[in-house]
């Protein structure tokens, strides 16, 4: 299983060995700074393991960048000086507002 999107020859260039070190109750394992260059990974950098048939792959988690990525990216943005259809809540202000049931219950929707 190739986790790693890759050329095929950089792939089969990168096999390294290490071992497995003890870090306080856990362990872990160094990355040759080689193959850090190579991902473009930092030491500040998150990464998420998925173990699958006796191997464990690591992953970068990307940063959150906006709402308008991925699968949002082709969404509609407001145009300057539209209003804010949330009146200019914050999201803590609407989730609190929606959990504490203070939201106007009388409107009648049109689904």
């Amino acid at each position: 299983m190739i986790a790693l999107s890759l050329p095929l020859d950089l792939y089969m260039n990168m096999e390294k060995t290490g071992k497995i070190i003890r870090i306080g109750n856990s362990h872990g394992v160094i990355i040759p700074a080689s193959l850090l260059k190579q991902l473009s990974w930092t030491a500040e950098d998150e990464i998420q393991l998925i173990m699958y048939d006796g191997s464990i792959t690591l992953k970068k988690l990307e940063p959150y960048t906006g709402p308008y990525t991925g699968f949002f990216a082709d969404m509609p943005r407001p145009e300057q000086g539209e209003p804010d259809p949330w009146g200019d809540k914050s999201t803590d202000e609407i989730v609190e507002e929606l959990r504490s049931g203070r939201y106007d219950r009388s409107k009648n929707l049109d689904w």
